[in-house]
C-alpha cells in the first residue's frame, strides 16, 4: 500500500514581495510619483532586459492580432527580398551587357582617333617637307650641285 506525505514547499511558506503600503496611506495614490533607482522595489530583477519585457507582451496582445502583424510583417519582408534581388539581377544584365557592347565601341574610337592622328602627322610631315624645300622642285638648293648660279 502507498502511504502519502505532505511535503512543505519552503517558497510558498514565506512572504511574497509585493507593492509596499504603508499603514497611514492605505486609502492613498500617488499618481504624479517620480521614483529614483533607490526608490525602486528590491523584488525588481535589474537583469531583466528590455526586450525580456516586450516578450512579456505577448500575452496582452491577441492572437488574431499578433497573426495579422506577422503576416504583414512576412509580407513586407518578402516584397523587399524580391525586389532587391530583382534590382541586383537587373544591374548585373545591365553592366554585363553595356560593358559586352561599350568596351568594343570605346576601343574602335580609340583605334579610330589614332589613325587620324597619324594621317595628321603624315600631312605635317610633307607639308613641312615642302616648306623646308620650296626650291628643290624649282632647280634645287643654292650650292648644291646641278644648281644654276645667278649673276
Amino acid at each position: 500500500m502507498v502511504q502519502l506525505e505532505e511535503v512543505e514547499d519552503q517558497d510558498l511558506a514565506r512572504e511574497q514581495p509585493g507593492p509596499y503600503q504603508e499603514e497611514e496611506d492605505e486609502d492613498y495614490t500617488d499618481t504624479d510619483s517620480s521614483l529614483s533607482d533607490d526608490d525602486l522595489p528590491s523584488s525588481l530583477d535589474p537583469s531583466e532586459t528590455a526586450l525580456d519585457r516586450i516578450y512579456a507582451l505577448k500575452d496582452i496582445i491577441p492572437p488574431s492580432t499578433r497573426r495579422s502583424i506577422a503576416t504583414t510583417s512576412a509580407n513586407v519582408f518578402s516584397a523587399l527580398k524580391s525586389s532587391a534581388l530583382f534590382s541586383g539581377k537587373s544591374l548585373y544584365v545591365l553592366s554585363t551587357g553595356g560593358l559586352m557592347v561599350l568596351v568594343p565601341y570605346m576601343m574602335a574610337m580609340i583605334e579610330e582617333q589614332q589613325i587620324v592622328e597619324m594621317e595628321r602627322e603624315q600631312k605635317a610631315r610633307e607639308m613641312g617637307s615642302e616648306i623646308m624645300s620650296p626650291g628643290a622642285q624649282a632647280g634645287g638648293l643654292p650650292g648644291a650641285p646641278g644648281a644654276r648660279a645667278s649673276l
